[in-house]
């Protein structure tokens, strides 16, 4: 009897487990992983790497190819941010680090990205700022992708500037500390604890904010039209000089360099004149 019966808890089971597959995984305990399932927790393309990773540094990380495997962070990221959506990413909420063409640490350059993104997932030496560590970049993605209103630009640059790049620093002094077992070539940290990549990042949002509060300040660029038609009408009055000279000048020296005084003089005020229009941001013609 007992033999009878769990033969048919087996039958069960097996029914049971085929019609979840056959499904996508949504039968509650049928042993398949949803689509849903496999986009939060998409199966590591290295185990063994992500396992010696986490022996040298003490950060568990999964690590997934994006280019092989849809993940549901690159997935919001590609449509919330096309700019940074195929960027690399380490997303601290779920130990998941993202890479396109992940090759298990084959390369120095990649080797450098795993200890960089696990800085990221480092719990010590947090700040503020590692919670919003790429508000500006998403959020200037958003905006490229909205027809980049100045206030948009405005807060995105200065979420750059004063959190994604504090971040990134934190995550470069991570790599930095274990360049040697990691055989790759240490990032350069200033004395102040910052990076290369952070000072990138502060420059760009430092441009951002400006010419965001230059567009906000002048939203229809009146004084940069009037400067441009003012320098266009001092330069046709020159382009008019040069043009009425030029055939004169070709026709009196005949193409030949003289050294005479007329000729040298001639020949300065002709380059003058030239040099007069381009200063206006105007071509010469000649």
């Amino acid at each position: 009897m007992p033999n009878i019966f769990q033969n048919f808890l087996n039958q069960i089971t097996s029914g049971y487990k085929k019609a979840d597959k056959q499904l996508g995984g949504w039968l509650p305990g049928g042993g398949t992983a949803s689509s849903v399932t496999r986009l939060v927790f998409p199966p590591q393309s290295f185990p063994g790497r992500s396992k010696e990773l986490q022996q040298m540094t003490g950060i568990k990380g999964r690590f997934v190819d994006i280019d092989k495997t849809p993940t549901i962070t690159r997935q919001i990221a590609q449509t919330v941010a096309p700019l940074w959506g195929s960027q690399p990413y380490a997303n601290p909420l779920i130990g998941e680090v993202g890479a396109p063409g992940y090759k298990g640490g084959a390369t120095p350059r990649e080797r450098h990205l795993e200890f960089h993104e696990l800085g990221h997932l480092n719990p010590a030496d947090k700040g503020i700022y590692s919670y919003l560590g790429v508000a500006g970049r998403y959020l200037q993605g958003l905006s490229n992708s909205t027809g980049n209103l100045p206030v948009v630009d405005l807060l995105a640059g200065k979420l750059m500037k004063h959190f994604d790049a504090q971040e990134e620093d934190r995550a470069e002094r991570f790599a930095a500390r274990f360049a040697t077992q990691g055989n790759y070539p240490a990032p350069q940290i200033s004395p102040e604890g910052t990076s290369a990549y952070g000072d990138q990042l502060r420059r760009e949002g430092s441009e951002m904010s400006e010419n965001a509060v230059s567009r906000m300040l002048n939203p229809w660029g009146i004084p940069e039209k009037v400067t441009e038609f003012v320098n266009q009408q001092r330069a046709s009055v020159l382009q008019k000089e040069l043009s009425r000279s030029l055939p004169i000048y070709r026709e009196q020296f005949g193409g030949e360099i003289k050294l005479s005084p007329e000729n040298l003089k001639e020949t300065e005020r002709l380059n003058n004149l030239a040099k007069q229009i381009e200063a206006l941001g105007i071509e010469p013609r000649y």
